[in-house]
């Protein structure tokens, strides 16, 4: 590697302008030559700068974006394989890529329809995916029956509601009923503030609420194994 800086060097010095041209690309070499064996140490960074990419835009890029960039750095990665500065460059470029396009799978494998409109009051039945005791009542996750209102493809896959004090004593795999009023997640107020829309929507949770009165446990965990509905 420091030849080849040392060759690009040369090369820089017969022209001026030959000199910027490949002044980046020879201190790039000079870098990566440094690094010896610890090169390879560098990989899960630019794999994870490739992830902080991804949370950067303010909205969701193209499905297609992370796969085709992956593809088309490790082409070149391939082709100069004999020509370290453009190879290295190249993986480089892969490994940003493959961090943005994983976090695109993730989304595609773990998103969930978020509500769009104020919903309710309505008759919510559903099962307890889990259970958070507050000062003033329970915090809960539901996995909701189908809600009145919503097409097949709008329905959220889970909702969480906040529990009056007066509710049944829960637990996870109970199933319960509550009159609720159901939210659209919230957006972020400030601007690089807290996002959480986008932490629900990758916990799967596509809408927020609260309930009118007590929730009410209309079956257990072994009650539900009992009829089948596991």
């Amino acid at each position: 590697m420091a030849d080849v800086a040392a060759d690009l060097a040369e090369r820089g010095g017969r022209t001026g302008s030959a000199l910027w041209r490949w002044r980046p690309l020879a201190y790039l070499a000079e870098a990566l030559a440094a690094e010896g064996d610890r090169r390879i140490l560098w990989l899960p960074v630019f794999f994870a700068t490739g992830i902080a990419l991804y949370f950067t835009p303010t909205g969701e890029p193209p499905w297609w974006l992370g796969l085709a960039a992956t593809a088309a750095a490790l082409i070149p990665a391939i082709l100069f394989r004999r020509r370290p500065v453009l190879r290295n460059a190249a993986i480089v470029l892969a490994f940003c890529a493959a961090g943005l396009a994983i976090m695109q799978q993730a989304r595609w494998e773990r998103g969930a329809p978020m509500l769009e409109r104020r919903l309710g009051p309505i008759a919510l039945t559903g099962r307890v995916i889990d259970v958070d005791l507050l000062d003033r009542g329970w915090r809960v996750i539901v996995a909701p029956d189908p809600l009145p209102g919503l097409a097949a493809s709008e329905q959220p896959r889970r909702v969480r509601l906040h529990l009056a004090p007066s509710s049944d004593e829960l637990r996870p795999g109970d199933r319960l009923q509550v009159k609720a009023m159901l939210f659209p997640v919230p957006g972020q107020v400030l601007p690089g503030g807290r996002d959480m829309q986008r932490e629900l929507y990758f916990a799967g949770i596509g809408g927020v609420g609260y309930s009118y009165g007590g929730a009410r446990r209309i079956a257990t965990p072994d009650e539900v194994r009992g009829d089948g509905g596991w």
